[in-house]
């Protein structure tokens, strides 16, 4: 089974000033807020609940764990277990006892996990739409159009004022289709060794190995 890291949000950098160019400055002032609280953590340990839902309205609904550090990321999700430590990925497939090693790019067209909570940080242009009630509780949106040719139409955060952290992102395709990723539980700044966003053949025996790396 393909990795499915295409479902998710880069680095835990600043906010460049050309993402905001052309955007709603209180989507800037927000989103100014939004960074400043996620540059300040080391490390995030996240589970969430990720529905995707067709274009003829047909939903389905499943969850996964991620642990981010900086471009690292370990992500737990659909029967997969994907390791990333910047440099390569590894994608294993528990049910066929079968890892792929890749080398890691990032792609236009995808978001990925460690991008869950800093999407904004790509090339879009910013609009302010005010408060939306999800659960009883009322969160901020502010909608995300990607000024570049991407396979998607929009993206849109739901932001806690009260701790300007992200609860909700929703991807929005141009068939119609939709991603929604809510964050289930977040704990910060646990300490994680960098071996852990690294595959260990020794804790995996009877794994096969498939090295796309190697030419």
């Amino acid at each position: 089974m393909k990795t499915k890291t295409y479902l998710f949000a880069l680095l835990f950098i600043a906010l460049p000033a050309s993402v905001f160019a052309q955007s709603d400055p209180k989507a800037t002032a927000l989103l100014t807020k939004v960074s400043k609280v996620y540059q300040s953590y080391s490390t995030i340990n996240s589970t969430f609940i990720l529905t995707t839902t067709s274009a003829e309205k047909k939903s389905n609904k499943s969850s996964g764990t991620v642990w981010l550090k900086g471009s690292k990321y370990k992500l737990n999700y659909a029967g997969q277990e994907i390791f990333c430590n910047g440099k390569f990925i590894w994608t294993y497939n528990v049910l066929d006892k079968e890892v792929t090693k890749e080398v890691y790019k990032v792609k236009d067209n995808t978001i990925t996990p460690n991008e869950i909570f800093t999407i904004y940080n790509r090339d879009f242009k910013n609009a302010y739409e005010g408060p939306t009630v999800v659960g009883g509780k009322t969160y901020i949106v502010i909608k995300m159009v990607p000024k570049k040719t991407v396979n998607y139409s929009y993206i849109k955060l739901e932001i806690d004022q009260s701790t300007n952290k992200i609860q909700r992102l929703i991807q929005h395709f141009k068939n119609g289709s939709e991603v929604v990723i809510a964050i289930d539980k977040f704990t910060p700044n646990t300490p994680i060794a960098d071996t852990f966003f690294e595959w260990s053949a020794a804790a995996h025996p009877g794994v096969t190995m498939v090295d796309l790396t190697k030419k």
